[in-house]
Formats: C-alpha cells, structure tokens, sequence
C-alpha cells in the first residue's frame, strides 16, 4: 500500500509540474497586455533635451522623473529607440537634443 501511495504521489507532483509549465496556473495576461501597449503608444509622451558629457539614456530618463523610473531598463531604450527614429542609446552624442520618453 506504501508503494502505491508512493507512486499515485510521485505521479500526481509530476502532473502538477507539467501542467504549470506548459498550460500555468496564472490567468493569461497576454491580450491585456497588448492591448495596454498599444494604448500606451498612443498616449506617451516625451520631452527633448540637450546631452552634455557623460550623460546616459538612464541618466536623464532619472533626472527628468526625479529618482526612479516606473519602467524596465528594456522599455526605456525601446522607446528613446521609437522616439528619436532608431538611435541607439550609445550613439548618443553631446550637444544635441534628443527626445526622451516620460512615464508616468
């Protein structure tokens, strides 16, 4: 009876595990969360600033919201990339403006 129980155990944890990792236990969250990025899109918005030497991307993104930024170092570059026709936040150079998404 041990071994059965043992087995019926070992078989139910497996069941578990499979199923949490190809179906999942959390409720899907991928079509809300297209749909509020495209809402996002629409609705962001960005400030131009002059870069002076030794300024970052994440630096100024910091400065401009005051501390910091309710947004994924990801997301931040995405949009400076979709604001400023697909600079790199490395190819930044001093002295000229840049647009910089402001989150909210």
């Amino acid at each position: 009876m041990k071994t059965f129980a043992l087995i019926f155990v070992s078989f139910l944890i497996m069941y578990g595990v499979y199923y949490d990792l190809t179906t999942g236990t959390l409720p899907s969250a991928t079509a809300s969360t297209s749909s509020q990025l495209e809402q996002g899109e629409v609705q962001k918005r960005s400030q131009g600033v002059v870069v002076e030497r030794g300024h970052t991307v994440l630096s100024i993104v910091e400065r401009l919201h005051a501390g910091p930024v309710p947004a994924s170092i990801q997301e931040i570059i995405y949009d400076f990339k979709q604001l400023n026709n697909g600079i790199n936040p490395e190819d930044i150079q001093h002295g000229k403006t840049y647009q910089f998404p402001l989150y909210h």
